[in-house]
């Protein structure tokens, strides 16, 4: 059976798109069809071009410019807020796959969802865990637990220059200094709006540590366990440093409790990652691997009791690619109307239990949406 094609262009030539979807794009041939590209570098554009065959008249530096060439879909894969992007796209009548975070605010989440809904098109967010077959078979294991009593979540968060050095990705000091003015200036307007005051080491972590990194984790449990009922207790400490440690214990219906430590230790370059579900009968450990791996397995790690002697079981379900996996996902609900699992309400909810997090830290300044979690 033919598949059906779909053309689409790029916005954000950066890191996870030279490491991940740009190569898995072009090797899924059948699926998709890499047509323009948009960036805020030029040179990093015309870099990305030459490598992907996108003539010089489909490489833009305003991604507005995009939407008036005939792409069918749009992948967002720019750092920070992706609302403009999406809403420019949608509106265009694109379909729209994004990298996390959605946005920086609840606000934006909520104008996304009414303009995707009037364009009627899809939009997918990229949370590639979700579609790891690793993760999907802890999942079912998890399901399975009878009187899950507590979850444990540790991200040990070496420094990405160790793992990003190995791919040879290309960046070049050439954005006009007033473009980059002005998205900076944009990027502090939404943070106003978020957080309020805080210091500019608090307002970096929440939109690189929370919306960047543990957005993964927290979208990870509410799929295996559903939506926490209350943050009882946040640390970030050192006090004002951009590279922290968090640590925060939520609330989930019954007496179900998660206590998760996110830790940046740059030297040690082994990232490790663990969402363990435990219970008196039964612990289900699922393990990441580092995200600028391919196809590393995610393994899962079971352990239960059986005629009185304990028993641990290791399962290594595949190497298929979770960045692929999302894509091939992408791809289906484009093409076939499939369900998108990582939708607009989705990562709307990660937002809102992140900036929970946040709130409960007592960050001095704390204003914005948050602070009505304070």
């Amino acid at each position: 059976m033919q598949t059906e094609r779909i053309r689409v262009g790029i916005i954000g030539c950066g890191t996870v798109a030279q490491i991940m979807h740009l190569p898995h794009l072009r090797g899924l041939p059948e699926h998709f069809e890499i047509t323009a590209l948009s960036d805020l570098s030029p040179g990093l554009l015309d870099f990305v071009g030459e490598q992907y065959s996108v003539p010089d008249s489909r490489r833009f530096t305003d991604y507005r410019a995009l939407m008036d060439t005939e792409v069918d879909a749009v992948l967002v894969l720019s750092g920070g807020s992706h609302a403009p992007q999406i809403l420019a796209a949608a509106e265009a009548g694109k379909h729209v796959f994004v990298e996390k975070p959605l946005c920086f605010t609840l606000r934006e989440a909520d104008v996304i969802e009414k303009v995707v809904a009037r364009a009627g098109v899809r939009l997918m967010v990229g949370y590639m865990k979700r579609f790891d077959p690793g993760f999907r078979s802890g999942q079912r294991l998890v399901n399975a637990v009878d009187d899950a009593r507590y979850i444990q979540i540790n991200t040990l968060h070496p420094s990405e220059d160790q793992y990003i050095d190995i791919h040879g990705v290309r960046s070049f000091d050439d954005v006009p200094r007033e473009v980059a003015r002005q998205v900076h200036r944009a990027q502090e307007e939404l943070l106003d709006e978020a957080v309020g005051a805080v210091s500019d080491a608090l307002r970096f972590v929440y939109h690189d540590v929370f919306l960047g990194s543990m957005v993964h984790d927290v979208n990870a449990l509410r799929a295996l366990v559903g939506e926490p009922e209350d943050v009882l207790f946040t640390d970030i400490w050192p006090p004002d440093s951009r590279f922290p440690s968090v640590t925060t214990v939520l609330r989930h219906p019954g007496e179900l409790r998660t206590s998760y430590t996110w830790t940046y230790l740059d030297h040690v370059r082994d990232y490790f990652e663990e969402i363990a579900v435990l219970s008196p009968t039964q612990r289900v450990r699922i393990q990441f691997p580092s995200p600028f791996l391919k196809n590393w397995p995610t393994p899962v790690v079971t352990q239960s009791m059986e005629d009185g002697a304990l028993v641990e079981r290791r399962i290594q379900v595949s190497y298929d690619e979770a960045f692929r996996e999302e894509l091939c996902a992408f791809h289906s609900c484009v093409t076939n109307g499939t369900p998108v699992l990582t939708d607009v309400f989705d990562a709307r909810s990660d937002i809102s239990v992140l900036q929970q997090v946040f709130a409960k830290s007592g960050a001095r300044g704390l204003g914005g949406e948050a602070a009505k979690y304070r």
